[in-house]
């Protein structure tokens, strides 16, 4: 029965759910990037580009994805300035509109933990201020 129980916590261990709010203001009338997610091991090599799915519609805009490459920004520590294929989050408000609109995103990425690989569940709610 231990082992059982250890074998439920490790999978759980191994998969979770980590949940954002990202809080951005843009224009109005004009599609802006809002996010940008992308995964690199520890080798600071570029993972697997995460398939991002809306969970939550905005009400007054879309959202769509466009895959770029870029570089590691200095919180990637020794692996800043490395080349990293990521997906960026575009919000396009809907034409006259201002005010406050949310929408949330999904994805499952892989994350390494000391040498061993584990899929990480993350959700991000996006809060967007629209002027």
């Amino acid at each position: 029965m231990r082992i059982l129980f250890g074998l439920i916590f490790l999978l759980l261990l191994s998969s979770f759910s980590i949940a954002d709010t990202i809080r951005q203001t843009i224009p109005a009338n004009k599609s802006s990037a809002v996010g940008l997610h992308g995964t690199y091991s520890p080798e600071c090599e570029s993972g697997v580009t995460p398939q991002i799915k809306v969970t939550r519609e905005p009400e007054n805009g879309s959202v769509s994805f466009q895959q770029i490459n870029t570089k590691l920004g200095e919180k990637a520590g020794r692996c800043a300035g490395r080349p990293v294929r990521g997906t960026v989050v575009v919000y396009k408000p809907n034409r006259g509109f201002r005010g406050k609109d949310v929408f949330r995103i999904r994805f499952t990425m892989d994350m390494y933990d000391y040498g061993s690989a584990k899929i990480r569940n993350v959700a991000h709610k996006y809060t967007i201020e629209v002027k």
